[in-house]
Order: structure tokens, then sequence, then C-alpha cells
């Protein structure tokens, strides 16, 4: 039956002796239809054929995919150049590519196992995390105490013992208003905060690009937004793929090897949002540099910012 369909639809689309767009009728000249846009697909796909456009659509399985990520690896700033001039046919958009590094990246870093130094205490981006360290001999202060608390049952993903939890919410409620939704989550139920913190990362993230745009365009001045937009998701889906490395190495278990990892990406990010600025956006080196760092300390303060509000949503939301 399916087979039947399609000859009809198929001889429907070519009684003029030449293929046409299922879509609109137009005629067909290649892979496209030069009218409305759609592929020249076959009616009634097959399951063989639906999986191929869908990992087609997904990954740009057709080369374009590798394309991007290659420029996008070796040539620093190349893929913002090449769509600003207007050859983009040989890439995936630079949102897909944004959203397939970010997926890569956080998926990895849900996966992978911490890494412990000797100390204990986890290792992200070579800083060890866990919680602060004080001298046993000396009386801690309140805001030590909750730090201790909460760091420590994020640390472990473990629940206090319920005198702990009592002493800590008893600090905690002398604590900024403003700090006391998350502090009380963190303490109370630190697995489903530290989940909830990873669920809204991505999220975060996405919402800050045109935020890290704007401020781009605070320190260049002179072209249009998108161009910013463009810059700004290219870089990032290095970032997230530079990062993704450091992930990747955790899952050795070497704490030598993944410190090093940390290092290297660290740097080479650094390196690599140089060498794109001026490939995007030209001038000397100190004059980028200098603008680099003006641009970094403004999106710090964003970050912040965001970073705290997506706690107190977590915290509150959840």
């Amino acid at each position: 039956m399916a087979d039947e369909h399609r000859l009809r639809h198929r001889l429907r689309a070519t009684e003029d002796g030449s293929a046409a767009c299922l879509n609109c009728g137009a005629p067909l000249a290649g892979a496209f239809c030069a009218a409305c846009g759609q592929r020249d697909i076959p009616p009634y796909p097959s399951v063989r054929e639906l999986a191929a456009e869908a990992i087609s659509e997904f990954s740009g399985w057709d080369g374009r995919l590798a394309s991007s990520v290659r420029a996008l690896i070796l040539r620093p700033g190349l893929l913002t150049h090449e769509f600003l001039e207007g050859r983009r046919a040989r890439y995936i958009s630079p949102l897909r590519l944004y959203l397939t590094a970010s997926l890569i990246y956080f998926v990895l870093a849900a996966a992978a196992p911490n890494v412990k130094l000797e100390s204990g205490r986890s290792l992200f981006l070579g800083v060890q995390v866990g919680a602060t360290s004080t001298d046993s001999n000396r009386p801690q202060s309140r805001p030590e105490r909750v730090a201790n608390a909460a760091g420590g049952a994020l640390h472990n993903e473990e629940e206090l013992t319920q005198a702990q939890r009592d002493s800590a919410l008893k600090d905690i409620a002398r604590a900024p208003a403003v700090m006391q939704p998350f502090l009380r989550r963190a303490v109370t139920n630190p697995a489903g905060f530290k989940r909830g913190i990873l669920e809204a990362t991505p999220k975060m993230l996405f919402a800050l690009l045109p935020v890290f745009a704007a401020i781009v365009a605070l320190f260049y001045r002179g072209r249009k937004y998108p161009e910013h937009l463009y810059f700004a998701m290219h870089l990032s889906a290095f970032i997230f793929l530079a990062l993704a490395l450091t992930e990747l190495a955790k899952f050795t278990q070497i704490p030598a090897l993944a410190i090093l990892t940390s290092v290297i990406a660290v740097v080479w990010i650094l390196l690599y949002a140089t060498l794109s600025f001026r490939r995007v956006y030209g001038g000397s080196l100190v004059g980028t540099v200098i603008k680099e760092l003006g641009i970094a300390a403004l999106y710090f303060v964003t970050w912040i910012a965001g970073f705290v509000l997506m706690l107190y949503w977590v915290s509150v939301a959840t």
C-alpha cells in the first residue's frame, strides 16, 4: 500500500516530465526546491529514510558538522568570519553548533567521576572543591560554620545528621535573607540541590549568550548586533568543547592527568579567545587584550548575578 502511495504521488508530481516539489509543485533542479526550500524527499518515508533524515537534521551528517568542528577548533574566529561573509552552506548554524557542544560537555560532566586528590577534595578545572578547612583549635564564626555545613553536604551529597542540620539551620536563620533559601536547600537536600544546579546551569548560560554579545558590542562599536551574537555562540561552543576534554580526563581517575588537562584547557581557551577577537574584529594584540579584560570583567559580574539568581530559582522552584 505504501509503495502505491509513493508511486501515485511521484506520478502526480512528474506529469510534465520533470521532477516537481511535493510541497508546492514547483519544478525541481536540485536537492532543494527553489520556490519553498523543501528538501526533495520521497513521500511516505521508510524507517531507514526517517532515521537518516533525523540524523542529518540533528548532526549535519552530510559533512557540515565535521567541517564546522574542524574550522572551530583549528582556526579561531574563522567560522564567524565565514558566516559574516555569507559562506554558510558548508557549516551547521551557530546555534546548532552551540547546542551540540554544550550537550556534549554537560553529558560528560554529569557522567564523569569525581577525581579526588590526596586531601580528599574533588577537582574541577584544577581547583580543589570541598568544605572549607579551618583550624580545629580555633572557634569557627557563624559564616564559617554555614559554609562548612553547606559545602560538606554538597561535596558528599549526603544528608547531615539531625544535630548538624539543626545547628546549620539556626545559623542560616541569621544570614542575609537573599542567601537563606539556597543555603537552607543545600543543607536539607544537598543531592537534589546539586542536581537542580546541574539542570539549570545550561539554561542560565544560554540566557547569558545575548548578554555576552551585548558586552562585546560595547567594546566593538560600528557593527550590527547579530555579528556579535554569532561570535558569542562560536566562542562559547569552543569553550564547551575544550572543557569537555577536562571531563574526559576525569574518566582516567588519574589526578595528575586531570590537573594537566585542566591547565591546558584554560590556557588554550585564553589564547583561542584572543586569536578569535583579532580575526573577527581586527586590532592590535595589546588593544585586543585590554578589551578582552574589560569584556571578561563585565561578563563576570553578570555571570555572578545570573548564578545567584539561578541558585535562588532552584531553591524556591523545586
